[in-house]
């Protein structure tokens, strides 16, 4: 199309404009695309304000009975013996942090905070790969497949596995060399798939069939696996920026278009803690 750069809805546009009995809808279609893309990345934001909160609160009400010796907790979950705010208090304490953080408005300013919440999270794989394996029970003695009802919860689950699918095209306009952005997307993609399948598989065989919504609500009460959730959060914290750049991006600048100059700053932003605040 000669166009330096695209994104998901002018793909989506300029695709039904070479079909000529989808032409005329063609508008359409890209605002359906956007409205699917705000829709999911909002959505995996939501889940990264749950995450969150749910793994501080765990850390919090677990932090007077906490040692340093990681012996294997046979009850899958860390134990709570200090009750403490319900995770909707823990969600509005860490409200303010999210808003400054997607002040930020461009993804160069946060590839840097981008490595070091992949560095951490690296660390904490890492840890979590270590405890997983040492403590597989054997025989494995595990149900080979799951529910039918439970299916749709895994494709659910599988979807938000990839949600950097919605960062891809905005990646791609960013780079410096476009043209090596299949590699780049090939390696990042392989490296995820094999993570996740590994991950999942020895975290099933280790925790069993009751095994917590996040493998980080799994792990033994010491100080090191609670050093995990708090370095895990570091990252989902940091990556949130990354998923909250795509619904912004399609949102805000009608907005911007609609307003003066002198108030463009204001407005943008407002809008981006009004969205924040929705998750």
């Amino acid at each position: 199309m000669n166009q330096p750069s695209m994104t998901y809805g002018e793909v989506m546009q300029y695709g039904m404009e070479n079909m000529s009995w989808l032409r005329r809808h063609s508008r359409w279609g890209s605002r359906m695309v956007n409205l699917f893309l705000i829709i999911t990345q909002m959505g995996f934001c939501c889940v990264y304000f749950v995450f969150l909160s749910d793994n501080v609160k765990q850390v919090v009400e677990a932090a007077n009975a906490t040692t340093f010796s990681c012996q294997v907790n046979h009850t899958n979950q860390t134990e709570v013996l200090v009750p403490s705010f319900d995770s909707r208090i823990y969600m509005v304490i860490v409200l303010p942090f999210f808003i400054l953080l997607v002040f930020i408005p461009n993804l160069k300013y946060l590839a840097p905070l981008s490595l070091i919440a992949n560095l951490v999270m690296t660390l904490s794989l890492i840890l979590i790969y270590i405890y997983s394996i040492m403590n597989i029970t054997y025989p494995i003695d595990l149900p080979k497949v799951g529910r039918f009802k439970d299916y749709p919860l895994f494709f659910g689950t599988a979807i938000f596995a990839f949600e950097g699918i919605g960062v891809v095209l905005p990646l791609e306009n960013k780079m410096q060399k476009p043209q090596r952005f299949t590699e780049v997307l090939y390696l990042g993609m392989g490296i995820v798939t094999f993570l996740y399948i590994s991950l999942g598989t020895i975290g099933y065989m280790c925790f069993g069939e009751h095994i917590g919504g996040s493998i980080t609500l799994n792990l033994p009460n010491c100080w090191t696996y609670q050093a995990v959730k708090l370095l895990y959060c570091f990252g989902i914290f940091i990556t949130f920026a990354l998923q909250f750049y795509v619904p912004a991006e399609i949102l805000i600048p009608p907005a911007l278009a609609r307003v003066g100059e002198r108030w463009e700053k204001l407005v943008d932003l407002m809008l981006r803690t009004f969205l924040v605040i929705i998750t």
